[in-house]
């Protein structure tokens, strides 16, 4: 219901600000985390990134470089929690605060959309590492949130595949990274990503139990 999304989305945002400051390298760079607004389907933002006398109708969960502004779309998450668990919340938030860490660096935009994307949902397995039992996910949750990055894969995101394998990188199940050269790469489809392409939990090739390969946010760029 609508007071369960919204306590979600309030645990989500706690945890990831938390993992946020607590990130050496981001506190060097001494960046703040974005603030977050929920928003009514449909609604209208007036000025930032928005259009002081058209609007900018927001259809969906953005990041607003100007003024380091996440826009949620509560009606949007609770469709997204229907099909695919509560952890679809954190999968979605923390991309957009992947895109927040790109501003934080100077890099948004400064690349093709495909390759900031999956940069993006990189930098969102960075955050959510090992899931937190506070907002309540779990290992195994993270591949609902794999499985979210597939279904929604397009050409301006970055295909199903390579979503769910740049998000299983940040989370450190996957020897890869969220570097600039490594996500171009992917894109361009130099890299195999069999391993994470079944979908279904029972044939998996992903190991939930393990993260071989830790990253920090930062860290996990190498230099960007």
């Amino acid at each position: 219901n609508k007071d369960d999304i919204y306590t979600t989305i309030d645990k989500t945002t706690k945890f990831l600000n938390t993992q946020w400051n607590s990130d050496e390298e981001l506190r060097i760079l001494q960046k703040r985390p974005p603030q977050v607004l929920p928003l009514a389907a449909n609604s209208k933002v007036y000025g930032g990134c928005g259009n002081y006398s058209l609007g900018w109708e927001v259809g969906g969960s953005s990041y607003c470089p100007r003024t380091n502004t996440i826009f949620l779309v509560p009606e949007q998450l609770t469709n997204f929690v229907n099909n695919f668990g509560p952890s679809a919340v954190a999968f979605v938030v923390a991309h957009e605060y992947g895109h927040a860490v790109q501003h934080a660096i100077n890099v948004l935009r400064k690349y093709p959309t495909p390759v900031m994307e999956l940069q993006a949902d990189c930098l969102a397995g960075a955050f959510i590492k090992d899931g937190s039992k506070e907002i309540g996910i779990t290992r195994k949750d993270t591949l609902d949130m794999a499985n979210l990055a597939y279904a929604i894969g397009d050409p301006t995101h970055g295909s199903g595949a390579q979503r769910k394998y740049a998000l299983s990188s940040g989370m450190g199940m996957i020897d890869y990274g969220c570097s600039i050269k490594e996500m171009s790469d992917l894109h361009s489809n130099k890299v195999d990503t069999s391993i994470v392409e079944n979908k279904r939990s029972g044939d998996s090739k992903l190991n939930l139990n393990l993260t071989p390969f830790p990253k920090s946010v930062i860290g996990s760029m190498k230099n960007y």
